[in-house]
């Protein structure tokens, strides 16, 4: 550098003398600064950071122009601070030059760190130009860049954000419901993130997340309209009641409830304890519950279809279609012979009626029912056409003589039973239960009895008349 004369800075810059250039920044004239501070940028060395940070308190603006420009043009983690201070500057271009700096150049930084802490940055500055480069850094390929990004957002109190952090929280949810992997920090972040945004300014942009077509996204944005508890939110909740996605449904419920919403006795009510799968409840909203039990039959647990049908029973409802679920209101009502007017339909509901009726003489019904849909049972009657003639004997008129009588003529026809050398023993009700010679232990009339199979190759016998268990056989 010249002793009496200003530096030539094309001179430094050609000899890339970093040092030269460096003191030239000092140098009392400001175009001096000004040219070495643009000789520096294009020589673009991290030995310069401080001292071009020094000259951000210079008093000519076209040097601070100059000075983030060079700081900008360098790039990396060390000049986010001193940008973001230029922010703050009197002079508009300066501002203007640090924001393109912060938004897109150190924005699209190779180096993962130097996007983090811009990110970060940016969060704390709250200013409208930031909001853009940090939504597209929620796709940044680095975790650690997206989620800076993301506590930015929150930081700002950004609504633009609702929509972009609710499709990850959809998302990450999905991939664990699905695979069992998912993106748990970022997830987190996320939720967290959405929880500090949740005030009545979000009120609109959640009910726009409702209009998508992912039921995950939708989801999370009921969960977070419910922490918001407003009567508008309460009435945007109420109206999901009426979705088309049960999980939606589900959860408008399950989230009015959390809110201490009470429903009213009408078509909302109805649909919202539907939702909550509370049935008598339901019923008791009126007729408006009809058809909400009847939607809701097909999806539940036998358990729940039990309760839905003795709600149904309730309104006096009938149905109309010939149909399975017809066919289970039936059976439940002990009408298997309407269940035999709706044909293979029925075949379902007389089948879990077999199983669980807890008269025997319903399940000899219900096996009769089943023999003449041309569905014939092997259990839980080894002879059905047996145990039905001995209980239209029991239950004709007449004498219980003459009725023993005709049980034992049958018990001979059919080769259960020797008159001449066995004797038949009845159950109270006077069913046939046993036969026995003399001598003997008395014989259960297998054929003649209910029976059902249990663990361990266990066979129970019953009285298909009074459900007296008569016996247990292994094996």
């Amino acid at each position: 550098m010249p002793l009496f004369g200003p530096p030539n800075i094309d001179q430094l810059e050609a000899r890339r003398d970093v040092q030269g250039l460096i003191k030239a920044l000092a140098w009392r004239d400001a175009p001096v600064r000004r040219a070495a501070a643009e000789a520096l940028g294009a020589l673009r060395d991290p030995s310069a950071v401080d001292a071009l940070t020094a000259l951000l308190a210079d008093e000519n603006p076209g040097v601070r122009r100059a000075v983030v420009g060079a700081l900008a043009a360098r790039g990396g983690q060390r000049v986010v601070e001193p940008l973001v201070r230029a922010l703050a500057d009197t002079d508009g271009q300066v501002r203007s030059i640090a924001e393109n700096a912060l938004y897109k150049r150190l924005m699209a930084d190779t180096d993962a760190e130097t996007r983090r802490t811009t990110a970060t940055a940016l969060g704390r500055l709250n200013t409208p130009g930031s909001v853009a480069p940090l939504l597209n850094a929620i796709k940044d390929a680095d975790e650690s860049v997206r989620i800076a990004a993301i506590k930015a957002l929150a930081t700002i109190g950004e609504m633009q954000a609702i929509l972009p952090l609710i499709l990850i929280v959809a998302r990450e949810t999905a991939r664990a419901r699905n695979s069992g992997l998912s993106d748990a920090a970022m997830e987190r972040a996320a939720s967290q993130a959405l929880d500090t945004l949740a005030d009545a300014r979000a009120v609109e942009p959640l009910k726009a997340v409702l209009a998508q077509s992912d039921p995950d996204a939708r989801e999370v944005a009921v969960r977070r309209l419910a922490r918001i508890g407003s009567p508008e939110v309460a009435e945007a909740l109420a109206g999901l009641l009426a979705d088309d996605d049960t999980t939606i449904r589900r959860a408008a419920a399950r989230d009015l409830k959390e809110m201490g919403w009470q429903p009213t006795a009408d078509e909302t009510g109805a649909r919202y304890w539907a939702a909550q799968r509370e049935w008598s409840r339901c019923a008791e909203c009126g007729p408006e519950a009809v058809p909400f039990l009847v939607a809701s039959y097909p999806g539940v647990s036998a358990v729940e279809r039990a309760d839905i049908l003795y709600a149904l029973t309730q309104l006096e409802w009938q149905p109309e279609a010939a149909d399975a679920m017809g066919a289970a209101y039936w059976a439940a009502l002990g009408r298997f012979d309407k269940c035999i007017e709706i044909g293979e339909p029925a075949v379902e509901a007389l089948d879990a009626a077999l199983r669980s009726a807890p008269k025997w003489r319903a399940r000899v019904e219900v096996a009769a029912a089943l023999a003449a849909l041309g569905q014939s049972r092997e259990e839980p009657f080894a002879h059905l056409d047996l145990v039905q003639r001995a209980l239209e004997i029991l239950d004709a008129e007449g004498e219980a003589a003459g009725k023993r009588d005709a049980l034992e003529a049958l018990l001979a026809e059919q080769h259960l039973y020797d008159p001449e050398t066995e004797k038949v023993e009845s159950c109270a009700c006077g069913y046939p239960a046993s036969k026995s010679a003399e001598g003997s232990a008395p014989e259960v009339i297998t054929d003649l009895m209910g029976f059902e199979r249990g663990f361990g190759n266990i066979t129970t016998y019953y009285c298909p008349n009074c459900d007296i268990r008569r016996t247990t056989i292994l094996g």
